[in-house]
């Protein structure tokens, strides 16, 4: 049984790695390359976060997996991806590189969008997947309003129009399950219901980022919340897929986790695109 992830600030961090030799751990850089070269931690492994899901054979699991990024959301979402494939020593550190370097003593860390505690009915898990996608949704389309050149105008707008497809995958999911037609707008309600989600969509992210502002300020910022919001999706499909009780719902769910996984690929080549 794997357990909680553990939190760690820049010191406490420091201090365990000065009292254990480097190949009694992992230390795991999730950022992207260009990151890691203008600074990483000494002996940091270079996995970013969007290319996790493919490669997490390269993350033993015999050792202690210590996972940081620029302050802290990222390696977040990276250590619950690894929770969720039965790693059972996995530690984050709280404010990133940019603790380690002094420039903050806190950083952003968990988004918790969707919560998932294995014991939801394939009901349960097709509502709270629905919201999750509105949201997604929304925060796209708020995010395409306001993005600063035309490329990531088009990025948001096509990264919403994936969500929305994802929603009518979702649906159809729905009523093969409960075996009967519903009203979508009453699915909709439903959905937003059982999760607690107001009808609009979208608040738990952009109370997050108005609570981290500093660090999401500007479009490579908005692209990290991104990339953080859409790898907790890829592993809640990924949980759910694993306990599904059906095949056509694991293959739906599989098939969700797989969009979501090219999402985070895509995600990741803009983000190494930089202006100026």
């Amino acid at each position: 049984m794997t357990q909680p992830i553990k939190l760690m600030n820049t010191d406490q961090a420091k201090a365990y790695m000065d009292g254990h030799k480097p190949d009694q751990y992992i230390l795991l850089d999730v950022r992207q390359d260009w990151e890691y070269e203008e600074f990483h931690i000494p002996g940091a492994r270079l996995i970013p976060l969007v290319e996790l899901p493919d490669r997490m054979d390269e993350v033993g699991k015999d050792k202690p997996v210590i996972a940081y990024c620029a302050s802290g959301g990222r390696s977040m979402a990276a250590a619950a991806l690894l929770e969720g494939h039965g790693y059972d020593d996995i530690t984050n550190v709280v404010g990133g590189a940019m603790a380690w370097q002094g420039h903050v003593a806190y950083g952003p860390m968990e988004l918790g969008m969707i919560e998932f505690t294995g014991k939801e009915t394939p009901v349960e898990i097709i509502l709270k997947a629905y919201a999750m996608e509105s949201s997604l949704q929304v925060f796209y389309a708020q995010r395409a309003d306001i993005a600063e050149t035309l490329e990531r105008i088009e990025l948001f707008m096509q990264l919403a129009g994936f969500e929305d497809r994802h929603k009518d995958t979702l649906f159809t999911l729905y009523t093969k399950t409960i075996g009967e037609k519903v009203d979508r707008d009453v699915f909709e309600a439903e959905a937003f219901n059982s999760v607690g989600f107001a009808a609009e969509g979208g608040v738990e992210i952009q109370e997050f980022i108005d609570e981290f502002a500093e660090a999401f300020d500007n479009d490579q910022g908005m692209l990290q919340v991104a990339v953080m919001v859409e790898a907790q999706a890829l592993d809640y499909y990924l949980r759910c897929a694993m306990q599904a009780e059906s095949g056509e719902a694991k293959d739906m769910l599989q098939l969700l986790a797989r969009e979501e996984k090219a999402h985070l690929k895509l995600l990741g080549k803009f983000m190494d695109k930089r202006e100026g």
